[in-house]
């Protein structure tokens, strides 16, 4: 029973390795610093954002700043995790308050509806404060 199960992990797991990853090019919608953290998180540029951070306050304003900041309408870990930023992620979320943290979840894609092509998805990017 046990090998038909590691089969099945076996097998699944191969199938997922081949699915293309959806590729996403990510637009500032304006030039303030609020929106280029945004930008920054959610490409996975980590020493980028921390710098725009810091710059944005020292200390305690770096944990209000992750708190105050919305990008795109939700908070900026919740945005670095739905796009799978994961080093901006793990980085905001531990540092983000109850309300602003991204809850585990699962989501199941229907692979017949997965897009073929290879123009990437643009995302405008904007930032509210």
């Amino acid at each position: 029973m046990n090998y038909f199960k590691l089969a099945g992990v076996i097998a699944a797991l191969s199938v997922s390795s081949q699915i293309k990853a959806q590729d996403y090019q990510f637009v500032a919608a304006d030039n303030s610093p609020e929106t280029k953290l945004c930008v920054s998180a959610v490409n996975n540029d980590l020493e980028t954002m921390k710098g725009r951070l810091f710059r944005m306050g020292m200390g305690d304003a770096v944990r209000k700043n992750i708190n105050r900041i919305s990008c795109n309408d939700m908070s900026v870990a919740k945005f670095a995790h739905k796009y799978q930023a994961q080093d901006t992620f793990v980085y905001l979320n531990n540092r983000s308050a109850y309300g602003n943290k991204a809850k585990p979840s699962v989501t199941i894609n229907d692979l017949a509806q997965t897009s073929n092509s290879d123009d990437p998805i643009i995302v405008y990017v904007s930032s509210a404060r």
